[in-house]
């Protein structure tokens, strides 16, 4: 009987069993909750589909579309749109007015309302009205053309810090 305590004794001495199952269960768990936060993705007009209401000379004109993930009525979701920018070392906002190609997807359509020249950055809000979640992505520009490997798609609100430091980034 002295043998078996000795053996799970040096075992577990040193590993605080509840801390151990702890770390476990979240890293097991991360994965599964970053893929059910309400966010919002980006993509070319053609990820709008070819069943909405963007006739093909506004598809020439659209920079990017923009869908809700993660909410249970992504058409109640309302997203909203501000450029924000430094042109000649002046900051600039400019709010856009996205136009909703896809109702019942919830799939808005961003044109450039925004000056040529400078730095842009598009920022996209949306609220998920069931779980009351928000969410924002901020978009770099380069021209007419969205940096997707810049993009930050975020699942809370952005912050100034994060506009701020992307803008600086461009420049």
């Amino acid at each position: 009987m002295a043998t078996k305590i000795t053996k799970i004794t040096k075992i577990t001495k040193g590993v605080d069993m509840n801390r151990l199952v702890t770390l476990l269960v979240i890293l097991m768990s991360t994965p599964a909750i970053a893929g059910t936060m309400f966010r919002l993705e980006i993509g070319p007009p053609i990820a709008a589909g070819t069943n909405t209401n963007l006739k093909k000379d506004f598809k020439k004109k659209v920079l990017f579309v923009v869908r809700p993930l993660v909410c249970d009525k992504p058409g109640a979701v309302q997203i909203t749109g501000t450029a924000e920018g430094v042109v000649n070392g002046m900051r600039q906002s400019v709010a856009l007015n996205l136009l909703q190609v896809d109702p019942a997807q919830g799939i808005y359509a961003v044109f450039q309302e925004w000056p040529d020249g400078g730095q842009w950055v598009v920022q996209l809000n949306g609220t998920c009205p069931i779980s009351k979640a928000s969410a924002s992505t901020l978009v770099p520009m380069k021209g007419n053309a969205f940096l997707r490997e810049k993009t930050q798609v975020l699942t809370e609100p952005a912050t100034r810090k994060q506009l701020e430091a992307l803008l600086k980034a461009l420049s």
